[in-house]
């Protein structure tokens, strides 16, 4: 199959290329950055040495599958121009991970550019939504504290042995906070240390209550 990748210099592109770049059935056949176009990926990530792939500034669209890494909204605008072309694919970003289009604009701050297409979309959480991915023209690809509380809490809720009002303590590396540099993702600053963020509400906070309300109404 061959594959592209949108944004490939962020750190989630640079992962979806890693990963990808073992999987045998995979051709890693374009790969787009909004900056290092016309440089090797390897010039950019060492790690990727393996793979031999010029940046482009566009998408090639023969191929048969894509992955988004772009931000929020900007994703949406690329995924809906693939899929214009006949090409499936997994959106990285947040844009078709919350159903409902108002808790996204309250959430995420902007109208979403391309609702057309969420009834075309799927939760990518295959332990849950396997069928519905499978028939899917985009998948979106869940938040990381989503993946481990939806998943850590799915089992007690489908067999009904915990109350639905849930806590939930969740930590993460601060790769998360992308390659932009600030004062508070400096070595010196997080080495060893914890920092509480998103106290008044974090944006995956609806997307892990569209989740385990589905799970807990079918009890």
């Amino acid at each position: 199959m061959k594959v592209g990748i949108i944004n490939v210099t962020g750190y989630a592109g640079a992962e979806v290329a890693r990963i990808l770049s073992e999987h045998e059935e995979v051709d890693i056949a374009c790969v787009t950055g909004r900056s290092g176009a016309g440089k090797n990926i390897s010039d950019i990530f060492p790690h990727l040495a393996n793979l031999d792939i010029e940046i482009s500034p566009t998408l090639d669209k023969s191929v048969d599958f894509v992955f988004s890494a772009l931000p929020h909204a900007a994703s949406a605008e690329a995924l809906k121009d693939a899929i214009n072309s006949g090409i499936k694919g997994v959106d990285i970003s947040a844009d078709f991970r919350i159903r409902n289009l108002d808790t996204y604009s309250e959430w995420y701050n902007v109208e979403h550019p391309c609702p057309e297409l969420m009834e075309s979309s799927a939760y990518g959480l295959p332990e849950l939504h396997r069928s519905a991915i499978k028939d899917c023209q985009i998948a979106a690809n869940p938040g990381c504290y989503p993946t481990a509380s939806i998943l850590g809490l799915a089992p007690a809720l489908q067999a009904g042995i915990i109350e639905p009002e849930v806590i939930v303590d969740a930590k993460s590396g601060v790769s998360g906070a992308g390659r932009g540099l600030s004062l508070k993702i400096h070595y010196s600053e997080v080495n060893e240390n914890v920092s509480a963020y998103g106290l008044d509400g974090h944006r995956h906070m609806p997307e892990i209550s569209q989740e385990l309300d589905l799970l807990s109404n079918q009890h």
